[in-house]
Order: C-alpha cells, then sequence, then structure tokens
C-alpha cells in the first residue's frame, strides 16, 4: 500500500495550501505596511497641524495661516493617495519573491508509517 505522503493529490493538496498560506501572509503584511505608513503620516500632520495653531496670534493674518494649514492639509492628502499604490507595489514583490521556483531538495529520510 503506498504511503499518503507520495500520494500525488494528497501532495498537490499540499502545495495548494501552502500557497493560499504564503499569499494570505503577503497579504497581511501588506495591509500592516498600509496602516503602519497611514499612522505615521496622520501623526506628521497632526504634529505640524498643532505647531501652526500655536504659531497662531492676534499678529499673524489669518490669510498666512489658513494657506500654511492648507499646505499641511495638501501634502497629508498627497501622502495618503500614495499609500494603496505603495502597498500594492509591497504585495507585487513579495508575491515575486515566494512565486519564483526554489530548488528541490533530495530528501534524505522518509516517513514511515507507524506500525
Amino acid at each position: 500500500m503506498a504511503s499518503k505522503a507520495s500520494d500525488p493529490k494528497a501532495n498537490e493538496l499540499r502545495g495548494v495550501l501552502v500557497e493560499a498560506a504564503r499569499v494570505q501572509l503577503i497579504t497581511v503584511g501588506a495591509a500592516v505596511k498600509f496602516w503602519a505608513r497611514w499612522a505615521e503620516s496622520a501623526e506628521r500632520y497632526t504634529k505640524a497641524l498643532d505647531e501652526e495653531l500655536g504659531k497662531v496670534t492676534a499678529e499673524v493674518s489669518s490669510s498666512d495661516a489658513v494657506a500654511r494649514l492648507a499646505d499641511l492639509s495638501r501634502r497629508y492628502l498627497r501622502e495618503l493617495t500614495d499609500l494603496p499604490k505603495e502597498a500594492v507595489e509591497q504585495f507585487a514583490r513579495d508575491m515575486e519573491k515566494v512565486s519564483q521556483p526554489r530548488p528541490q531538495t533530495k530528501r534524505t529520510r522518509s516517513a514511515r508509517a507507524k506500525n
């Protein structure tokens, strides 16, 4: 009787499951990177806004303050629009790494069924 380890269907199923797990890990990694970059960007934005609002005094013209706040918001929104593209690029790079064929190593030991 052939062992399960040599069953072609079992090996094929194992390969599909391993590949699915790799894709899921890569997807989670790209999502984590997206949210981490968003948090960094939001932190920079809120710190910059806080600094600008701290500079607002009666002596500063409102048009200057509004212009600086608008520039900060524009920069933040530009960063936000780049985040999905960066996440997709990260996903594609990681997928390319795992999709390259790995050299098959010859097994020196084989599994034996327990008696």
